[in-house]
């Protein structure tokens, strides 16, 4: 009875529809079959509503809410319409009812038949006024996909909104003229922009070195017009500023519906650290392996230098090295673009010596540097410079040396992140130095000992065959003399007496000096400095000499200042005195002279003898102080020498830590030079 209650009613609808067609042939049935089918064919839901209750449905409702047409004839709009939307929709519907012009289109939520889902739908809601009656008409369009649709769209703009502006790497788009039309948030901090404006329009040329931005501009150009990509290519980026940092680079071509190309799309990732830390490990690798593969160590002044430059500006670079037993500072290496290379000095107050008396690295600009000065904690040696950066080389917390960069013109160079680098590879420079330095010692060491070892082989060679020589001619002279000696004037004795006496004294001479030497290169003769009074030494020697000197009217003057003070041994020095005076009295020709005088330096004083003799061959001048060679010559009366003299000298400089050296005019005359160290803080 029910289900014929509900039929009739359908029927009844149906009825009123087809009577509202006033242009339609009510009594052709094929028509009304026609649209029967249609009607419920159709994907949207259709119903008819009578004062707020559904009177009927097609089967596209049933898809939407899960009704079936038998349970949705008489159904209260209450029941199927979100409860958020209720009264919007009733009001609606009073409002039409009574004859107000409402909109006819809108979307609401309907209730699904399990009760725990709403439905989004877009309704169009029409009036049918039929003879008897007065019905709505609404078409029910289900939103679902749409929704989803649209919600999807939102989900992917937030991600790439997201993406966008939270992802750490640069990204951003540009059009064919490589100018900048989008941008991400990383891209503006990046540059140092505050907001799009700033960037869009703008190309690399704005932003970037020229040397970046050409290079940048031909990549992009190669992709436009080729429709290639560059993927993770690493790029050093170049700033106004000469800031440099490194990129990992990846761009595409852009292009749009039609398959044209308008632009490029770049993702780039900041690689900054990871590359210095790549290029530290590079450069400590570099530095361990050239202490092994170079042959000395100004080579390995030079490989510092050059790997040094790989990690940032380095053209103005130098390396001090401090000698702790003379307390000097040395520049083995130095580059400079304003000051010559410096003399090896005393520590004094430079900015090197800070960093030496500190014991860590400095960074000091301009301001900084005049702050130091004024309160006396350094002063100007050399050109004053805008940045200047120096870290101490340690080996075993003993400061070895120093290490500076700096730049005259742009205070910026250098930073607390290039400090921290030179920190960071400054020990393995330090060790490197340190076992060049050892390993040089030694090769050297081991060379002078070879040297050594081969001169007093070849000296105790000459040495036997000069002993043994005059030994025959005195075996001779006395034979002659015993045997023949009835037969020998008193005069031929004499004579004969007169060359054993000669032969003799030179014989006693060479084993006096040899015997000196000897205890010298053993150590047997203590090496005992004090304070001595060069003057007075010479004096002693002058005095002793004037004797021999005077049988050749030479005269011998002494032109030191009383208060020439060195430290040395006394008994070395009047020896050394005494050679070289009594050489040049040898070789000086009767009326000539002989002078002693001295030049101050900061840290030393130059003693030269000087005579007005024959003379040296140039060529004879590097035999003078060789010992394998014993050179000899006679003097200007025939006095013979030991060829040791000049040797023994040569050996008391050095113990002394000096330098000896002889310069000679032949026919005019010669100067024999040493330097000793002037007593400290005297």
């Amino acid at each position: 009875m029910h289900e014929s209650s509900e039929k009739k009613s359908a029927q009844t609808a149906k009825q009123s529809i087809f009577n509202s067609l006033n242009f339609l042939d009510q009594n052709n049935l094929d028509f009304k079959e026609k649209f029967d089918v249609l009607f419920h064919t159709i994907p949207d839901g259709v119903v008819l509503i009578r004062d707020g209750k559904i009177i009927y449905s097609n089967n596209a409702l049933d898809k939407i809410i899960g009704y079936k047409i038998a349970e949705t004839t008489n159904l209260d709009l209450k029941e199927v319409i979100a409860p958020h939307d209720l009264e919007f929709v009733l009001d609606r519907y009073r409002r039409r009812n009574a004859g107000e012009d409402v909109p006819s289109n809108y979307e609401i939520d309907l209730i699904h038949k399990n009760k725990n889902t709403f439905i989004p739908v877009a309704l169009s809601v029409g009036l049918i006024n039929s003879q008897s009656e007065r019905l709505e008409f609404v078409i029910i369009r289900d939103l679902t996909e749409k929704m989803e649709i649209e919600a999807r769209v939102i989900r992917e703009s937030q991600l790439q909104k997201y993406f966008m502006d939270y992802l750490p790497d640069s990204i951003y788009f540009k059009d064919l003229e490589s100018k900048f039309i989008k941008a991400n948030n990383a891209t503006l901090v990046k540059m140092g922009l505050k907001s799009f404006n700033e960037l869009i329009g703008k190309t690399d040329f704005d932003i970037f070195h020229d040397g970046h931005a050409i290079l940048a501009k031909k990549d992009e150009e190669e992709i436009i017009k080729n429709r290639t990509s560059i993927i993770n290519k690493i790029e050093k980026e170049i700033w106004p500023d000469e800031k440099v940092t490194w990129a990992s680079t990846t761009k595409v071509p852009l292009i749009d519906e039609s398959n044209n190309v308008y632009g490029t799309f770049g993702i780039t990732r900041d690689i900054t650290k990871l590359k210095k830390t790549q290029d530290i490990n590079d450069a400590l690798f570099k530095i361990s392996t050239a202490v092994t593969t170079l042959k000395n160590i100004d080579e390995l002044y030079s490989t510092i230098h050059k790997t040094i430059s790989e990690l940032m500006r380095a053209d103005n670079f130098y390396i001090a090295i401090y000698h702790s037993d003379t307390d000097n500072v040395s520049f083995p290496y130095f580059v400079d673009e304003v000051d010559e290379i410096p003399l090896e000095r005393k520590a004094a107050r430079g900015l090197t010596e800070y960093v030496l008396r500190t014991g860590t690295a400095h960074l000091i600009n301009a301001e900084r540097d005049l702050e130091l000065r004024r309160i006396g904690e350094t002063s100007l040696i050399g050109e004053a410079t805008q940045i200047w950066l120096g870290v101490p080389l340690k080996v075993e917390e003993n400061t070895i040396g120093v290490l500076v960069v700096q730049d005259y013109s742009n205070p910026l160079t250098y930073g607390e992140e290039e400090k921290e680098i030179l920190i960071y590879v400054s020990e393995q420079i330090a060790l490197a130095i340190d076992k060049k330095r050892n390993e040089e010692i030694v090769i050297r060491y081991s060379e002078e000992l070879k040297e050594s070892n081969a001169s007093k082989d070849k000296f105790f060679s000459i040495l036997a065959h000069d002993l043994k020589s005059p030994f025959h001619g005195l075996l001779g002279l006395s034979r002659m003399i015993v045997e023949e000696f009835d037969t020998l004037t008193n005069s031929e004795i004499k004579s004969y007496l007169l060359t054993i006496k000669e032969s003799t004294e030179s014989t006693y001479k060479l084993i006096e000096n040899l015997l000196e030497w000897s205890r010298l290169e053993s150590g047997k003769i203590k090496y005992d400095p004090a304070l001595q009074n060069m003057f007075t030494i010479v004096e002693d020697t002058r005095i002793l000499l004037n004797q021999v000197a005077r049988l050749k009217n030479i005269s011998i003057r002494n032109k030191l200042g009383h208060q020439s003070f060195i430290f040395g041994d006394d008994t070395m020095l009047q020896s050394l005195m005494q050679n070289l005076v009594s050489n040049a009295i040898k070789f000086t020709p009767n009326g000539g002279s002989i002078e002693v005088s001295e030049t101050q330096y900061d840290n030393y004083i130059e003693y030269t003898v000087s005579d007005s003799g024959v003379g040296i061959k140039e060529v004879d001048l590097n035999k003078l102080f060789r010992i394998d060679l014993s050179f000899t010559t006679k003097g200007t009366q025939q006095e013979k020498g030991t060829g040791l003299g000049l040797a023994l000298c040569k050996e008391i400089v050095q113990l002394h830590k000096g330098k000896i050296s002889i310069s000679s005019v032949l026919g005019e005359g010669t100067k024999v030079s040493f330097k000793l160290n002037k007593p400290q803080n005297f």
